[in-house]
């Protein structure tokens, strides 16, 4: 009976104790629940910029100004040919530049009449002579005689005008030939007969080929024009008719530089018009179509990768991944050679390093990109940040516990007191940056200030992004 009551008074006394820990933990418990901020990750997809260009097109008209054209049919296709200049495209940045196929006395063929989409285009306007279309003149006045070499006055009137920026390098390049006769350089006179000189013709059409990208390309050329592509378009008499000669030699020259060109614009007179239909409105149309705009892609050495501020993403966890034109995808790693190197906050950053007058600023966080990294449209970059990871080191609580009753929990594991690895009673401040620089040294700035009465964490209990810290405790008794 005796061990009987021992073992109940024990129980008893059990049952009292547990009672009295549930009610010091429970009744009027305050708690504090602090969750730290998930690292956020921020993707940005800039892509890059083209635009279109006006392709530079140079046209050389030649005019017919031989005795024969002073007649009044002649004169009426010059007022036509005046008005084919208007059909000449706007997409284009044109030269068109005037010039008689004989010369007069006292010319320049470096000044005649040059009409221009655009002045800025030639290195200085003062040595040229600029008009407008409705001042200019079809050279009226006639000149020359038997002889016609049209070819040659072509080719010279090329020669001689590219180094005032008349007819540039690259450029689209097109002679206009108007003439109620035929090129006869070309032509052998043998008792009294003409005969096609073939060797002549094709020693003509070497130079005019000569100006040619495609000709540059395969055969040594001093100082070559490298024409895009060159047009040779006769305006010359297929039949007879107003008692013209017929322009067998220009046509075949018109048609043979198309051919070798591989042009498929005007398969049907194959840049040869006739002069006898009186039709002249369509002449550049042809030409017009087959000249596009030249898509210009942006090259970049500059890259914005955020609008974030330096401090709100950890430059060492940056993820660039260059898109190629054919949509697969490399990585980009830092270097200094093939690779991007981080440079914080730029301000109106140009990012283009080509073509040169182009600009394009940005503002907020760049890297430069180095060696193959660089991107040229249509290639794109996608840009991945992250926030920097944050350490803490202090709990405030609103009101002063009774630190027999404080527990702390963080991610639901218990954590004891202790000045080494667990938590100690700091007291009231005004003020605290609760941020510590942990195991990583991350930074303590910006700050995160707080007031109240804090719990310091210490050593492997302070906590990080996406924890959560729970504290229960009884307030002081007033």
């Amino acid at each position: 009976m005796k061990l009987f009551n021992q073992v109940s008074l024990l129980i008893l006394a059990s049952l009292l104790m547990t009672s009295c820990g549930e009610e010091t933990l429970t009744s009027s418990t305050q708690s504090k629940t602090v969750t730290a901020n998930e690292i956020v990750s921020y993707e940005v997809e800039i892509r890059s910029n083209s635009h279109l260009e006006k392709p530079p097109v140079d046209i050389l008209y030649i005019v017919d100004n031989s005795g024969s054209t002073v007649a009044s049919s002649f004169q009426q296709i010059r007022n036509e040919i005046q008005r084919t200049v208007n059909n000449v495209s706007d997409e284009f940045d044109y030269h068109i530049y005037f010039a008689p196929l004989n010369s007069v006395p006292g010319d320049n063929i470096t000044t005649y009449p040059l009409i221009l989409s655009h002045p800025e285009s030639v290195p200085s306007l003062g040595p040229l002579n600029i008009t407008a279309v409705e001042n200019l003149n079809m050279f009226s006045a006639a000149s020359g005689n038997n002889v016609e070499h049209g070819f040659s006055r072509a080719i010279s009137l090329i020669e001689n005008n590219r180094s005032n920026g008349i007819f540039r390098n690259e450029a689209h390049t097109i002679v206009v030939m108007i003439s109620n006769g035929d090129d006869n350089e070309a032509l052998l006179t043998y008792g009294g007969n003409q005969i096609f000189d073939s060797n002549k013709f094709n020693q003509l059409k070497t130079s005019f080929q000569k100006f040619t990208k495609k000709y540059n390309d395969s055969n040594y050329v001093s100082n070559p024009m490298n024409a895009t592509s060159l047009r040779f378009i006769s305006l010359v008499a297929h039949d007879n008719c107003n008692g013209w000669l017929k322009g067998t030699n220009y046509k075949k020259m018109s048609n043979e530089l198309y051919d070798y060109q591989a042009l498929t614009d005007n398969n049907s007179g194959k840049d040869s018009n006739n002069l006898c239909s009186g039709s002249y409105a369509s002449l550049f149309n042809s030409v017009n179509n087959s000249i596009k705009q030249v898509l210009v892609g942006h090259s970049y050495d500059y890259w914005k990768i955020s609008s974030q501020t330096a401090s709100s993403i950890n430059e060492n966890d940056i993820t660039l991944t260059k898109v190629l034109a054919s949509g697969s995808k490399i990585n980009i790693q830092p270097s200094s050679t093939n690779g991007f190197e981080y440079l914080g906050y730029r301000s109106n950053q140009d990012t283009v390093y080509s073509p040169s007058d182009v600009t394009e600023l940005q503002t907020g966080l760049m890297v430069k990109l180095n060696g193959s990294a660089r991107v040229t449209y249509p290639e794109y970059i996608i840009a991945k940040t992250v926030t920097p990871t944050e350490y803490f080191g202090f709990v405030p609580l609103p009101r002063d516990p009774d630190l027999s009753t404080l527990e702390i929990e963080i991610n639901g594991s218990k954590i004891s007191k202790s000045n080494s690895n667990g938590w100690s009673y700091l007291g009231w401040r005004d003020s605290l940056n609760i941020k510590v620089p942990g195991p990583s040294g991350a930074s303590v700035t910006p700050a995160l200030n707080r007031s109240g009465y804090f719990i310091q964490l210490n050593g492997s209990a302070i906590y990080s992004n996406g924890d959560t810290v729970k504290v229960f405790y009884k307030p002081k008794a007033l």
